[in-house]
């Protein structure tokens, strides 16, 4: 059984089976418990006291009264190493720990525990609040034993009651009394302190219990405390990490962490905590420790501040205390670390007001654990989706969670069809119904249209005229290639009678250069019969034939061309053949053609397809994709798409309009029910989302 169950379960009767427990929780052997009235401090009951040699001589009782005057003058724990101060006894030196104890009106109380040297501030903390808690308990236990017991006298004058406790044990003979010390004078004015109105504090602490945001708390903790401590402002510090931040400033909304006020706030109030004590400045630097008193005069500057309290709060004890090491160990003394600080200001003056002395005791407990709460629930992991998921929790209770077992059976059972129902999966694709026999007829030449002797729509036989151009360079080329033509060959009959007559005069010279310009003459007469032949060939093809037998698919042709200049190579006219076999020109879309290639890869590369045309969209048709194109192709309208084709039965066409919008739907084989319907959100997430 630990020591918290003991004191809870079975309380102590006196003050000394209250000591001896403390110190075996503690582990510590010497201890004391002094309580009286204002007037007169008694030992009522110590441990180890005698035999530490500490306090023997005069001089060494006379150190230990102004130590115990002055925990009493300043009403807060203190700690003191007694290296340097009293001379080291029987088991050397010792850190002394004095608390005082919150005992109602003319009656005073002091815990002293003496324990190694040197400890760590923490430990230090932890030790000053585990007293200060044990000291609330123990607080009832004098109070009744003052009005029950025997030995306390009152006088007629209403002088200071005295207590003398026989059960203290030989040390109380030996004890020190400190009548007439200097804190008689210092806690005079105590036994006259008016009580404190409870119902204040009890609605500061309900209103610290109503929320565990702590930017909520921080507020309630600055705001209201100010009003309950009657004091110009309060901050609030908490302890992230290695950093004080200063979360909270009474009278703000925010808080600026690079403001001068705040920034040599947050350095004081971490040199404090460092310190494991309590801070209070009143107006003077004389008990300021050196390490604060740079830190300290920079933030009066900032404040203006003329006293300032800062209250370290440390982590709240632990409601199910760890169980006891086995045998007889040595119980290790818990340590509470700081979690923050209270810092409270007044500009006005430098005393502190008579609501803080008697209100900031009761509820600085409080407070820590308020804020202590507040913040372990801010740091949970996804706190608004635990928060919602709780609420869904809290909904489904009674009736609700029959509908939502209900819901989510159908629900269940709708993912299942979606996984294991097979369907046909189809890729949708648009394009045109076209004959397969088409021919394009473009411009030979440059020139401009002489005549049109076909129109839109009009059927044509093969090698029908369906365009005369007319171009006069060639015209005029042909001119000029005659005249030359006619020039030459009067030239070469020239030659060969100068021939024949220089042979009649056997002019053997002449007769040889007459021939020689006679045959130079005959190869030109040649190349230009040949380019005569060119030149009416291409002017034969300015007169434009029909390629093949079908329909002028080109619309308003007399619009288009009548009269107009064309160029070489120039797009005139398009002629089909309605008459034979049709087919789909179909473009499919490029994230679509994957499932074709795994399709065609299964059961060949023939795939059926089903198509409406927009012109018969009450009826659908059968056709096989043939071909599929090797390269994609951009499209100003419907992006990247690859060109297919797919072969029908033209007898079943309902009308043979040329260029008829269809769409078409190729069948990929089976798929499971959920890819069908939405395979387009998984393939857009892969697409867009996943990379």
């Amino acid at each position: 059984m630990s020591n918290d169950e003991q004191f809870s379960g079975n309380p102590p009767t006196n003050a000394g089976e209250f000591l001896r427990r403390l110190l075996g929780e503690l582990g510590a052997t010497v201890g004391a418990l002094w309580f009286g009235s204002t007037g007169q401090l008694n030992l009522v009951a110590a441990s180890g006291f005698e035999e530490s040699g500490f306090f023997r001589g005069d001089t060494e009782k006379t150190l230990l009264q102004q130590i115990l005057a002055e925990v009493l003058k300043q009403g807060r724990p203190l700690s003191v190493d007694t290296a340097g101060t009293f001379p080291a006894g029987p088991t050397g030196h010792a850190t002394l720990f004095l608390v005082p104890l919150s005992i109602p009106p003319g009656y005073v109380g002091v815990i002293l525990i003496a324990e190694r040297p040197n400890l760590p501030q923490q430990q230090r903390m932890g030790w000053m609040q585990h007293i200060s808690v044990r000291g609330r308990e123990l607080s009832p236990l004098l109070t009744s034993s003052t009005e029950t017991s025997p030995n306390v006298r009152q006088t007629a004058g209403g002088a200071e009651p005295s207590l003398e406790v026989a059960s203290a044990g030989p040390a109380a003979a030996a004890a020190p009394v400190l009548a007439g010390s200097p804190m008689t004078a210092s806690r005079a004015s105590v036994s006259k302190r008016p009580l404190i109105d409870s119902q204040p504090v009890l609605d500061y602490v309900l209103s610290l219990q109503r929320s565990l945001d702590l930017n909520e708390v921080a507020n309630v903790v600055v705001n209201d405390g100010r009003l309950l401590f009657a004091v110009d402002r309060v901050s609030l510090a908490m302890v992230r990490g290695r950093r004080t931040v200063i979360t909270a400033v009474s009278g703000q909304e925010s808080v600026h962490p690079r403001g001068n006020l705040i920034r040599a706030m947050r350095r004081l109030t971490q040199l404090v905590l460092a310190s494991g004590e309590p801070f209070r400045y009143d107006g003077s630097i004389q008990n300021v420790p050196q390490q604060l008193e740079e830190p300290l005069a920079d933030f009066i500057q900032e404040s203006g501040t003329r006293f300032l309290m800062i209250a370290p709060l440390l982590e709240p004890e632990r409601l199910v205390k760890p169980d006891e090491p086995p045998g007889n160990g040595k119980p290790k003394p818990v340590v509470r670390p700081a979690i923050g600080a209270l810092i409270i200001e007044q500009m006005s003056s430098s005393t502190p007001s008579t609501q803080l002395k008697h209100t900031l005791d009761s509820v600085s407990d409080h407070i820590a654990a308020a804020s202590y709460n507040a913040r372990s629930h801010s740091t949970i992991f996804l706190l608004p989706l635990w928060r919602w998921a709780g609420r869904c929790m809290e909904w489904l209770r009674g009736r609700r969670l029959a509908i939502a077992v209900v819901l989510v059976g159908l629900l269940l059972v709708a993912t299942s069809a979606l996984i294991l129902v097979p369907w046909e999966y189809r890729v949708e694709g648009k394009g045109r119904l076209m004959p397969v026999t088409q021919r394009e007829v473009f411009a030979p030449w440059d020139g401009q249209v002489q005549e049109l002797m076909v129109e839109g729509g009009e059927h044509v036989e093969k090698d029908q005229p369906l365009i005369i151009l007319h171009n006069d360079d060639l015209s005029a080329e042909l001119v000029k290639v005659r005249s030359e033509l006619q020039e030459k060959q009067k030239l070469l009959h020239t030659l060969k009678a100068q021939a024949d007559e220089a042979e009649r005069q056997v002019k053997t010279e002449e007769k040889l250069r007459a021939k020689g310009k006679a045959l130079e003459t005959q190869v030109e007469i040649d190349g230009a019969l040949e380019q005569e032949k060119i030149l009416k060939e291409r002017l034969k093809r300015l007169t434009i034939l029909a390629p093949i037998t079908g329909t002028v698919t080109t619309f308003q042709v007399q619009q288009l061309l009548e009269n107009r200049p064309v160029r070489r190579g120039e797009l005139l006219l398009q002629v089909m053949d309605d008459q034979g076999d049709w087919q789909l020109e179909l473009e499919i879309a490029e994230h679509r053609v994957g499932r074709i290639l795994k399709a065609q890869e299964a059961s060949g590369p023939n795939l059926p397809i089903e198509y409406r045309m927009l012109t018969s969209p009450e009826s659908s048709f059968q056709a096989t994709l043939t071909s599929l194109g090797t390269r994609i192709v951009t499209d100003e309208e419907k992006g990247t798409v690859l060109e297919a084709r797919a072969s029908l039965d033209s007898n079943q066409l309902p009308s043979r309009a040329i260029g008829a919008d269809v769409r078409a739907r190729i069948s990929c084989g089976e798929s499971s029910l959920g890819d069908v319907l939405f395979g387009d959100v998984i393939e857009f997430v892969q697409r867009y989302l996943w990379w």
